[in-house]
């Protein structure tokens, strides 16, 4: 008796390839034998799932597919990971025995994830990465950026002999801005615990030899939600410092300015038109500025606008 296979690309057919005559199937084999000749075809696998489903919402329910790749791992989150639950499939703590072994078995399933000292080297900083952007509270989008603008730094040997945290806070601040994320530098070199001007540093550096182009940072609106937002102030304060923000978005106002500095002027002046009153102070410390870049920013907006409750008209 012959065997004839068929691929998957070619299909499969009802008649017998030799004598012509149908094939009789056998599902328990998965195959289909010609009652004539005795020639065996054998049927492609279905590679459709074991399940059924009634409606799109038990299909979604019961779907099953890995994670998906990140860049925030240096293995693209490829491989499998033992957890430190310690428990088994029902839900039971594990014997020390057993805990013993799953440890011993997690340890070195940790250690054949990284092979050489390259791949060590950067799944150390990719983790860090994440951890800032944890600290930060970042979105994802931000945290695989950055993990993707180093990936490139390490590919150009830019990264070589610098300092992790340096590193790690300027690609975190790079993708801030590449993002449109509103966070400062000071926020950034806070958190990850380093001076200001080493992480300008870096971030030049990362800037100059990776990026290639100037990021602008995010616009000043995005700056005057943050601060309305952290300092819970009158959804009215927000809506007038946003209509200030856009009819006075001009160069002679934003032309090398912070956009943290004229995002805290544009509160302070809404505050007193709408009657909040807040106070200079307590507004340049939710902007983490001075109060003397506030006044300045106040001044310069005063002195080019005539600012009215109805509207504005330029000088």
């Amino acid at each position: 008796m012959s065997v004839w296979s068929t691929s998957r690309d070619e299909g499969f057919t009802n008649a017998c390839p030799v004598c012509g005559n149908r094939l009789i199937g056998d599902s328990e084999k998965g195959e289909q034998v010609c009652p004539t000749c005795g020639y065996v075809t054998l049927a492609p696998a279905d590679s459709g799932p074991e399940w059924k489903a009634m409606d799109l919402e038990e299909k979604n329910k019961r779907v099953r597919v890995g994670a998906p790749t990140t860049l925030a791992l240096h293995d693209y989150g490829l491989t499998t990971e033992i957890g430190r639950t310690m428990r088994d499939s029902h839900g039971k703590y594990l014997d020390p025995a057993m805990r013993a072994t799953v440890e011993k078995m997690r340890k070195w399933q940790s250690r054949s994830r990284t092979i050489n000292s390259e791949e060590r080297g950067l799944s150390n900083v990719l983790s860090r990465i994440s951890e800032l952007c944890d600290a930060l509270n970042l979105p994802d989008n931000v945290a695989e950026t950055a993990a993707q603008i180093y990936r490139v730094s390490a590919k150009k040997k830019v990264a070589k002999s610098k300092s992790i945290l340096g590193m790690t806070a300027a690609t975190v601040y790079l993708a801030c801005r590449k993002c449109g994320v509103s966070r400062t530098l000071k926020e950034v070199a806070r958190a990850s615990g380093m001076e200001k001007g080493s992480v300008a540093r870096y971030f030049r550096l990362v800037l100059k030899e990776v990026e290639k182009e100037y990021v602008p940072p995010p616009s000043v609106e995005k700056y005057i939600s943050k601060l309305v937002n952290v300092a819970k102030i009158d959804s009215r304060v927000e809506h007038l410092a946003l209509t200030l923000s856009r009819k006075t978005s001009d160069s002679r106002i934003s032309s090398g300015k912070a956009p943290a500095g004229l995002a805290a002027a544009y509160v302070y002046l809404s505050s007193v038109m709408v009657g909040a009153h807040l106070p200079q102070r307590e507004v340049a410390e939710f902007a983490e500025v001075t109060e003397v870049t506030v006044r300045n920013r106040c001044r310069e907006i005063l002195d080019n606008y005539v600012i009215r409750q109805e509207f504005m008209q330029s000088k």
